[in-house]
């Protein structure tokens, strides 16, 4: 009797733990139910019951994306500190309307009060990706409220994997402008033992941008350890102010730098812009350092035209003009290059000039003809043609192809009039030449389908069979029909490898 009252002792405590967990089960279960209502305090409210049963992310691992964003709600309805810690988490969801939303939730709730900050600080260091990403944003967006400056400050000093998201949260335009505040807190992190706080440190002050440190970090890159140096080169030329000028020549024009320091003083110098500056870049172009040589013509590029819808600015023009008629080889070679970004007609005769000397290397002569190739540089046009046929070299007519396809419609004319006059070789790269530039040039080549010259037309079929596109379709099956078997045959065959003839 015993063993069996035994028996039914323990199958009621089953019992018992069994209701215990579907009771609990169906609690969640609701909670859950009642975050995915439209009641903004009823969404809040189970928001925190389940918070405060450590349940909330347990809750909602696996249920559909529609209530992962419903719980995302819930927790913007309620707004607290706890909240926004269990919004992290949401920033790593596999789904990226969730982490989208997650984000937008925490700037919803936004920096409200310190405990606010508190929580949004780890995000900062944490190894996912998008989360570190999505609080650098949510910081950025909401900006410096409940004294966060001071508290990302200090979190910098406590958290190395926090360093790089911080400094770049205090560089951000709204913390920015409370460098005043900022900064100062920043400065004495600049004598700690710890190199790692004084590096983050300095990078923090250049990504803030204010011209004020540019002397501290000036004395800080001839007194503390190479690799502090490197990062108050990289400071001072993102920050880019004239006052920094001597230092980032002094660093260019140093050796003893290491190629990255020296290349981020080309890119401030670029920035800064001065004549001086330009002058330090243009010698800089014959450094025996490739990397440095490369960044030093993308700042002159930079530098002669900052905005893509403005006009070159005309000194650093001149200063470009000047060192293709003077300089050795491989600074024009860095000149031709910044002057692709540059795009200025103005350049044309120098540029030209080298393109078409034949006493001079393949390498260069490249780069000057990529250089005039730019849209609508209806100026180099006539000496890029003349380039198509050369036969020293197959790199030289090619690469007038591309210049010229590049140039555009306003080459097209002038192209068309090759395949009368022109060699094979310039007939055949100008037929290629107008393939590229594409449907704007269909009418002019419809024009030499239809002329009675039989060289035209058959060369605008090459071209109308290479575009590849339905446009042209039709004129070539009007070439296929041509009395001259020379021409119906490359129609016929061009047609052929457009999927048109069977």
């Amino acid at each position: 009797m015993k063993k069996y009252l035994n028996y039914i002792v323990f199958l009621v405590l089953v019992l018992g733990v069994v209701g215990l967990a579907v009771s609990h089960s169906r609690r969640i279960h609701g909670l859950v139910e009642g975050m995915n209502s439209g009641d903004k305090q009823a969404q809040a409210n189970a928001a925190t019951e389940l918070i405060k049963a450590e349940q909330f992310m347990d809750a909602i691992t696996g249920e559909t994306v529609e209530a992962r964003l419903k719980a995302t709600e819930s927790l913007e309805a309620l707004g607290t500190p706890a909240a926004v810690k269990q919004v992290l988490p949401l920033l790593k969801d596999q789904d990226k309307k969730v982490r989208e939303r997650a984000v937008n939730t925490l700037i919803a709730i936004g920096l409200k009060t310190p405990d606010h900050v508190k929580e949004m600080l780890p995000g900062l260091k944490d190894g996912d990706n998008n989360v570190k990403k999505g609080c650098i944003l949510v910081f950025s967006k909401v900006g410096p409220q409940s004294n966060a400056i001071p508290s990302l400050v200090e979190y910098l000093k406590k958290e190395g994997d926090s360093r790089a998201s911080v400094g770049t949260v205090l560089g951000s335009r709204l913390f920015a402008k409370e460098s005043q505040t900022s900064l100062p807190l920043l400065k004495p992190y600049l004598e700690e033992k710890d190199e790692g706080v004084r590096v983050a440190t300095v990078e923090a002050m250049g990504k803030i941008g204010d011209k004020a440190v540019i002397s501290i970090l000036n004395e800080k890159m001839h007194k503390d350890t190479a690799q502090v140096r490197r990062v108050c080169i990289g400071a001072i030329a993102l920050i880019a102010d004239v006052s920094g000028e001597l230092m980032l020549t002094e660093a260019i024009n140093n050796t003893d730098d290491d190629d990255e320091a020296r290349s981020q003083s080309a890119v401030g110098l670029g920035k800064i812009a001065t004549p001086t500056a330009i002058d330090t870049l243009l010698k800089a172009l014959n450094d025996s350092d490739l990397k440095l040589r490369s960044v030093a013509s993308a700042s002159i590029a930079r530098a002669g035209r900052p905005k893509a819808d403005a006009p070159p600015v005309g000194m650093v023009l001149q200063k470009c003009i000047a060192t293709l008629n003077t300089g050795n080889e491989i600074t024009k070679v860095g000149v031709a290059q910044a002057l692709q970004g540059i795009a200025a007609p103005e350049a044309n005769t120098a540029l030209i000039s080298i393109a078409s000397n034949k006493t001079l290397s393949e390498n260069l002569r490249t780069v000057a003809i990529l250089a005039l190739g730019f849209p609508k540089n209806a100026g180099a046009v006539g000496a890029l043609v003349s380039l198509l046929g050369e036969s020293d070299t197959e790199i030289i007519g090619s690469t007038a192809q591309t210049a010229l396809a590049t140039i555009g419609e306003s080459a097209a004319p002038t192209l068309i009039a090759t395949f009368q006059k022109g060699d094979e070789a310039t007939a055949y790269r100008s037929a290629l030449a107008l393939a590229r530039i594409g449907v704007v040039v269909l009418p002019t080549l419809q024009q030499a389908a239809q002329s009675q010259n039989t060289n035209s037309q058959r060369w605008a079929a090459v071209a109308l069979g290479e575009m590849g596109i339905a446009e042209a379709h039709p004129i070539l099956k009007q070439l296929k029909t041509s009395s001259n078997p020379d021409v119906a045959h490359i129609a016929r065959e061009q047609l052929y490898r457009n999927g048109q003839l069977d």
